[in-house]
């Protein structure tokens, strides 16, 4: 049985990606809930006179809830509208949207045709391995300042959600396959993460001797035959590492490429084809599109993990599932630059919506 609070909690915990998503046309979609008469014209014109966007959605959204549960329930059915879904098009990440031919509403509590995306178990303390591999100092490839960083950053938030974190550091590639096949006779837990922060190029992640993983290999230590003990539980590969030697021109940063030159940002490319696997419950997030460079700023870390690391910290409370994040992401990346551009991407073979909660602390 449903509980009472299924539609409200939902918003709830979606309330920040709501308010960014729909704060665009803040004023369509309280129009939106007058006309479905979710809100009172009194509210109507009170919500009109609020003056910034993103307050106006957060206020109606907590008059929605405050009504309850049958109201939060239409207001769902009512962002599942192809008028609302043209409009919000991110809306689509959050719900199941049926072709138009079909009954496209959402179901009360007990309805048999009710849908859900399933969630992965992540309950256990710790939540499971969060292993860091950070190549900072290379024998024959420039070296990536300010990925010590990024590797602060990443400890902080894992240990954060409750993660046990494991950092190891300027690894040749043999060490680096050495490394993730033990990982994979050993590692337990609800979840899994593997961070590699490196050079890349089109064959895989460089080791600091120059000879490459390949993603694959990377990945197949964790499958469901090698690794027994994740079978069927969520698993995040997190690469910051080039994809290609294109970019869009160069401003003060520096690239991961092996023979790139510094130059204010450094990048982490050199463009490495990677195909999701057939294996489940693989999700791999990259820094950059095929065939880019990966900028990391030497002072800062780079743009696609200080990114990560920011959208973790503020949306894990709020229960926002990481395809959602990763969404987030991209769009905070993408913004990043005025001469050079970057666009991260993830592929994923998952099955169920992953959220990490943070654990609750005495």
């Amino acid at each position: 049985m449903a509980s009472k609070q299924e539609f409200c909690e939902r918003i709830r915990q979606n309330k920040v990606f709501l308010v960014d998503t729909l704060c665009e046309e803040a004023d369509v979609i309280v129009q939106h809930a007058q006309q479905e008469k979710l809100i009172t014209q009194r509210e109507y014109r009170n919500l009109k006179d609020v003056g910034k966007r993103e307050q106006k959605i957060i206020d109606l959204l907590d008059k929605l809830m405050s009504k309850g549960e049958e109201t939060c329930c239409k207001f769902i059915e009512l962002l599942r509208q192809d008028n609302i879904v043209e409009t919000f098009p991110n809306l689509r990440i959050l719900f199941v949207i049926e072709p138009s031919n079909r009954d496209t509403s959402l179901k009360y509590p007990n309805h048999e045709t009710s849908v859900e995306i399933k969630q992965y178990q992540i309950s256990q303390i710790p939540r499971g391995t969060c292993v860091i591999i950070n190549n900072v100092q290379f024998a024959t490839m420039n070296d990536r300042p300010g990925s010590d960083m990024d590797e602060k950053s990443l400890n902080k938030v894992f240990n954060w959600l409750g993660f046990r974190v494991v950092v190891h550091r300027n690894k040749t590639a043999a060490q680096m396959k050495d490394l993730l096949m033990d990982l994979g006779q050993k590692v337990d837990g609800d979840c899994f993460i593997c961070c590699l922060l490196s050079h890349g190029s089109k064959e895989g992640v460089y080791g600091i001797d120059g000879a490459v993983v390949s993603v694959d290999e990377i990945r197949e230590p964790f499958n469901g035959i090698n690794c027994k003990s994740l079978a069927g539980k969520p698993k995040l590969f997190i690469i910051q590492a080039c994809r290609g030697i294109r970019s869009q021109n160069i401003v003060k940063v520096q690239a991961d490429d092996p023979s790139g030159e510094e130059s204010g940002l450094e990048v982490d490319a050199e463009s490495f084809d990677v195909s999701i696997p057939a294996d489940s419950d693989f999700l791999i997030a990259r820094s950059t599109t095929d065939g880019h460079l990966s900028y990391r700023r030497a002072d800062t870390g780079s743009w696609f993990i200080q990114s990560l690391c920011r959208q973790l910290e503020k949306h894990c409370p709020l229960g926002t599932d990481i395809y959602t994040i990763l969404l987030f992401v991209k769009d905070e990346v993408s913004q990043h630059g005025f001469s050079c551009k970057q666009m991260p991407v993830h592929e994923d073979a998952m099955r169920k919506k992953l959220i990490l909660p943070v654990p609750n602390t005495p």
